[in-house]
């Protein structure tokens, strides 16, 4: 019987899609994407328009089940969106041949942070709760997939992945929480995203837990009000400040007290049973009680309750000159300042990147300093930005360098303060994880540039606000 031309067209279909699959699997799956958010939204609005009904979890369905064969998306995505998703959810680890660690499946988003794509679309679905009837690797309704090892698919939501990822681990509960991050080759035209050494935990690196979260916060979203996916992902990535760069406090105001150690239990217990207790270490209830509540305080102490901050690879750093001087930790002192110049409160990690790199050049070059004066720098748009850093010796205030690091607000607040929860960011999230952290003492104090330093500066409103400050002293200059 002669094969029908919709049949042949589709066997060539499928043997294309095949070739291009197995090219870019073969080695790197981004294969030359440009791996950004505005990738993702651009992919979303091609399939918006050709399935104009589609609402944002069929969308978020359709891309999962697409990302892998077997799947029935030839019928529905050309080639192009074929590799790109494939890209784009085919988040893991792995190690390249004279290039070091590599994270694939991430993108940068808008605010400056990086997302990994996939359990961003798992959370929308399904949440960051345990649902033992529904919970596999893949989210489908069998538990075929439901195993430990380095090429399985990732749990489908945050708190299965906190649960395996500790109660199957060398990693001691007494070592301090670190997801691996890194940085990527560019900020304009991003392709790949080196890591800072290999990840203890795959399923767990920076880029997961922003996805995993990013989607619990879209979920929300939805329930409230429904939407198509494009103007939910503009709505959260695209504001000026994003709603994504408050996705820690915001994923902490939906926990109750006790709700992510249980879920991180049932996760446990629900691998358990579906898994096998030979897939885990031997593991008593009273070990397993233990581990959920170690691991759900430490993520919320030394995660939830941190912002983020942005490293100087990201905002497009220039290289120290010469070779800094260390500190030893931890410091007595913090000194507060502003910019003055930039004037204007930054509400975008472009602008205030850009901030950044004016400033530097500045110090460096007009001033003559090794680097950018400051220890950390405080944007209006939801996140840090990593000056100097914990270990070197600043230049943000004379004679005092080598004793307290120097936090500077973006702006000139003579007479208007930056925004509540900015101000939040530093005194109640940034200082206290700095204590928790060893790097500044519990009894620290607090003074503004013009206490030591004969100087206006933090500006007369914003050395008004944090004379109110708990850990404010009001000692005079020297």
């Amino acid at each position: 019987m002669a094969a029908r031309e919709g049949d042949v067209k589709m066997d060539i279909w499928y043997l294309v899609f095949f070739f291009l699959l197995h090219r870019s699997s073969s080695s790197d799956p981004q294969n030359g994407h440009i791996m950004n958010m505005d990738a993702v939204l651009g992919l979303v609005k091609e399939l918006e328009s050709t399935m104009p009904d589609s609402s944002a979890q069929d969308l978020a369905k359709l891309l999962i089940s697409s990302s892998t064969p077997p799947s029935s998306f030839p019928e529905i995505l050309n080639a192009e969106q074929a590799s790109l998703t494939h890209a784009l959810l085919t988040h893991k680890v792995v190690a390249l041949k004279h290039e070091g660690w590599h994270e694939q499946g991430v993108v940068l988003a808008p605010d400056g942070s990086t997302v990994a794509v996939r359990p961003l679309l798992d959370a929308i679905l399904w949440g960051w709760k345990v649902d033992c009837k529904r919970e596999t690797l893949q989210g489908e309704d069998n538990y075929s997939s439901l195993k430990l090892g380095k090429d399985d698919r990732h749990p489908t939501t945050l708190a299965i992945s906190l649960a395996l990822g500790f109660a199957n681990s060398e990693v001691s509960l007494e070592a301090p929480l670190d997801f691996s991050s890194g940085c990527w080759d560019s900020i304009s035209m991003p392709k790949t995203f080196p890591l800072q050494g290999p990840a203890s935990e795959p399923d767990l690196t920076l880029a997961y837990i922003n996805g995993a979260l990013d989607g619990t916060l879209l979920r929300e979203m939805l329930i409230k009000d429904t939407q198509k996916m494009s103007s939910l992902l503009q709505s959260y990535y695209w504001g000026q400040p994003t709603k994504s760069a408050f996705r820690r406090q915001d994923f902490q105001n939906l926990l109750s007290e006790g709700n992510l150690a249980d879920e991180i239990r049932k996760g446990i217990n629900c691998y358990r049973e579906h898994a096998g207790p030979h897939n885990l270490r031997p593991i008593t209830d009273e070990r397993l009680n233990s581990i959920a509540s170690e691991v759900a305080k430490k993520f919320e102490q030394q995660y939830l309750d941190c912002p983020a901050v942005i490293p100087r690879c990201l905002w497009e750093a220039m290289p120290y000159n010469g070779t800094p001087t260390l500190l030893t930790p931890p410091l007595q002192h913090v000194y507060i300042h502003h910019t003055y110049e930039p004037s204007q409160p930054c509400v975008s990690f472009q602008k205030c990147a850009a901030n950044m790199r004016s400033m530097q050049r500045f110090h460096q070059v007009d001033r003559g300093w090794d680097d950018i004066g400051y220890s950390f720098v405080v944007g209006s748009d939801g996140y840090m930005y990593e000056g100097r850093g914990w270990n070197w010796v600043g230049a943000h205030t004379k004679g005092h360098n080598s004793v307290g690091y120097g936090i500077s607000f973006i702006g000139d607040f003579t007479s208007s303060v930056p925004d509540a929860r900015i101000l939040e960011l530093v005194r109640d999230r940034f200082l206290t994880c700095a204590v928790r952290s060893g790097y500044i003492l519990p009894d620290y104090t607090i003074q503004g540039h013009r206490q030591v330093v004969d100087t206006t500066c933090p500006g007369d409103a914003l050395f008004q606000e944090i004379t109110n400050w708990e850990h404010f002293t009001k000692e005079s200059k020297e």
